[in-house]
């Protein structure tokens, strides 16, 4: 008889841990300010990571995560506000390389969410500063290694990227 009460208990037990809401979510990790450290790039699934050289190479910028399902995204090239405008007036008076400067700067805002599983972050974009992103999606694979979240772009193709972000932490 007490070996029936056993088996029940622990079948009890096992059913109550394997519920769903007894999983963790690392959805409250995102939450907060980073800074981008280092964007890397990978040639071939046989490659070390390698930091960019290109247009990418000493980006600067923040991700945010509001821990409510909000976030933005900002990041420019290096010594981006340093840049000084040749047009003088509005922005009529912008030249060719005032615009190439500004479309150096790249930004989206948008909700997202986790999916635990597969470690992936989805940027639901609903604003950017390129059109052809609005309403899309962004997927990201995750890492946290202590203070840095690595974000990169879920694809099949190479090179592949990665994004190092560093967390703030801000004072109250």
């Amino acid at each position: 008889m007490r070996l029936k009460y056993l088996y029940f208990i622990l079948i009890a037990f096992l059913l109550v841990s394997c519920n769903p809401e007894n999983e963790t979510s690392d959805f409250e990790k995102f939450t907060g300010r980073w800074t981008l450290h280092l964007v890397e790039v990978q040639s071939d699934s046989a490659a070390n990571w390698e930091p960019r050289q290109d247009d990418y190479k000493n980006r600067k910028g923040f991700i945010i995560y509001d821990g409510k399902g909000g976030m933005g995204v900002h990041h420019v090239t290096e010594d981006y506000e340093n840049y000084k405008f040749e047009g003088k007036g509005g922005l009529d008076s912008l030249t060719l390389t005032d615009l190439r400067h500004l479309a150096d700067n790249f930004v989206y805002f948008g909700n997202y969410n986790v999916i635990d599983s597969l470690h992936i972050i989805a940027h639901h974009i609903e604003s950017s500063n390129f059109q052809n992103m609005w309403g899309t999606v962004a997927k990201r694979k995750y890492v946290f290694s202590g203070d840095t979240l690595i974000l990169s772009p879920v694809t099949d193709r190479y090179p592949k990227g990665r994004y190092k972000w560093i967390r703030l932490y801000d004072s109250e």
